[in-house]
Parts: C-alpha cells; structure tokens; sequence
C-alpha cells in the first residue's frame, strides 16, 4: 500500500491498483442561525451524519466490487483464447485485490467558506482556522470512530497491524484525541485504511449552491447579460453591442451573500463576514494556514488552489510552498491570476 500516485485533483493518494472514492457533507446544513447574532455549528448532528457518511463509504466499496466481479465473469466467459484474456483478467483481480484489502474511502466536506460566513467568522482570520480545525477534527473523530465500529462489526480492513500504526504521528494525535478510538484499535482494528480527504466539489457545490470544498467564495456579485428583444414592451435595454443587439444587464450574487443580504436586510459587501475573504483578495498567509488547520486531521490530502496576481515574483510563490511545506501540507496549488 505505498503511494505510487493521485487522483487528478490529488486529494486521494493512492496505491496501486486502488481506487478514488469520494463523499461528501455539506457543512452549512449543520449551522443553526446563520448570520444571526448568535448562530452556532451543530457538532452533535455533524457527528451523528459523519458516521452515517462513513458507513456509506465503506458500503461503496462493496458494491464497487460487485461490479468488478461482474466484470471478472464477463471476461472469464468470453470466447477468446485464455491467453488473450489474462492480461485483462489479471488487472481486474488486482482491482479487487486492493479493494478487498485496504477498503479506502475517501470522505469530505463542501461548503466551509460560507460555513464560516455563516458564523459570522471572516475566512482566513485566526477566529476562522480554528474553527476550521474544529470542524475538521470532529470529521476525523467520527469517521475513524465509525470505522472501528464497522470493524466490530464486519472485520478490519485485512492488513491491517496496530502495531505497525500505533506510533504514527498522525494516529498518535487522534488517540490523544479520543482513547476511546484507541482502545477501539487495538481491540477492532478499523475497516477502512485511509479515511478523509477534501475534493474540490465544484459539480457538487453548484447542486447546493455553496462555495467548494475547503475553497472561500471566488466572487460575490458581477454583472451578466441577456439578449432581448427592444421590441418587446417589457425589455429593458441595457447595452448595445456593435452589431446593434440589444442586451438587458442584471447582477448575479453568490448564494451565501444573497442569504446575508436576507437575514441582515444589509446590502453592502463592506459590511459582510465574506468581506477581503474571496479567492482573490484573501491573503495567501492565511489561505495556507486554513488548508494547515485541516491537514492536521486529514489522512488524505487536501484539494486547494491559492490565488495570487500574475505579478507575483517567484519568490512570493517559493514562499507559499515552503509555508505549506513547514505546516505539514501535502499538496498546494498556486494560480496566477
């Protein structure tokens, strides 16, 4: 089970043979009140729904290896020659080999920029990284609880050793968390081998109308243009373009400052908790020190781009890096704008 790659996005650091799988929570269902005076994140129901979520993962994993074994008798009856197919065969075999024996999951989170939004925290102040490892420790805690439930239940993942885990720094930090999940280990094991990660979640986040993963908003308002008629008595004509066309203007808002607006009867980006904490305005410092405060209960690696200007010098990017790399990251992504 030594790394030899990533998934595309790299936040699942795979080994041969294994497979990515993704699932996410989003987090803004789980704040109570938010933009009010007084909201508050419901960690009890984070829990409650992180379990469920992993038991979830761990019965992906099943049903991912039924199909592989449909696809083991698919091939296995196939009229060609045993030669011409061995090749094949023994690819899928390998497949479910490393299904079988590490059972990796790959469970994370969407939503935590306007999470944080929503507790009235600005993304990236210190008040927001340690909320955001906060959250992300009772991510870790409830998963791996759940998987060593699970491994009650079902069996540990098969290579799996507790002694050759036990003094791990990262295993280390969750059984000084919790030594209830250590008694768990070292009685159950666990079922799954490596548990969470976070992935970008665009596709996902557009279905629930959040900012992405571990990602701050990228913008809050901007101007779109629709074509109309200047016929029509109920066309508003904002724009005329070269050709003649006629183009009515209207401003589209992020979801979560729409909401702001909403609850606080407020208008002004000024006055907001996503105010200097967009993609592009957020300092960089502060973005690596977010994504810090997750890595350090995440056993995967993190999906997260950090914005910079494309003026930038090459020493600026060197230092992003080397921030990253002194605060245990896996991974960082840097995009000049």
């Amino acid at each position: 089970f030594n790394t030899v790659s990533t998934n595309p996005c790299s936040e699942i650091t795979l080994s041969a043979y294994d497979s990515c799988r993704l699932l996410l929570l989003n987090l803004t269902s789980f704040v109570k009140n938010p933009f009010s005076k007084r909201p508050t994140f419901d960690y009890e129901l984070f829990d409650k729904y992180t379990q469920k979520a992993q038991r979830l993962m761990d019965d992906l994993i099943d049903l991912e290896m039924e199909c592989v074994d449909r696809i083991i008798s698919k091939v296995e009856s196939d009229p060609e020659p045993a030669s011409v197919k061995r090749s094949e065969l023994e690819l899928w075999k390998k497949i479910k080999e490393a299904a079988q024996n590490g059972r990796r999951t790959g469970l994370g989170v969407t939503g935590l920029g306007d999470t944080l939004a929503m507790l009235n925290l600005t993304y990236g102040s210190e008040e927001s990284i340690l909320e955001t490892g906060k959250i992300y420790q009772s991510l870790c805690l409830s998963s791996y609880y759940s998987s060593c439930k699970l491994a009650e239940e079902r069996g540990s993942f098969p290579v799996y050793n507790f002694e050759k885990e036990k003094s791990h720094p990262f295993m280390q930090r969750i059984f000084e968390a919790s030594p209830e999940i250590r008694e768990m280990h070292s009685k159950f094991g666990r079922r799954n081998i490596a548990l969470t990660t976070t992935a970008p979640c665009g596709s996902v986040s557009m279905l629930t109308q959040t900012t992405s993963g571990i990602e701050p908003a990228f913008m809050l308002k901007y101007t779109r243009r629709k074509k109309v008629n200047p016929n029509d008595p109920n066309a508003n004509v904002d724009f005329t373009d070269n050709l003649g066309d006629k183009w009515q203007e209207f401003t589209v808002y992020h979801h979560g400052f729409k909401d702001w607006m909403k609850e606080t009867g407020l208008k002004e980006i000024e006055d907001s908790p996503y105010h200097l904490a967009t993609a592009n305005e957020i300092n960089w410092e502060s973005a690596v020190d977010v994504q810090a405060a997750a890595q350090k209960w995440v056993c995967h690696a993190i999906s997260k781009t950090i914005n910079l200007p494309s003026d930038v010098s090459v020493e600026d990017v060197k230092k992003v890096y080397w921030r990253g790399w002194k605060q245990g990251l896996k991974g960082v992504t840097v995009y000049r704008d």
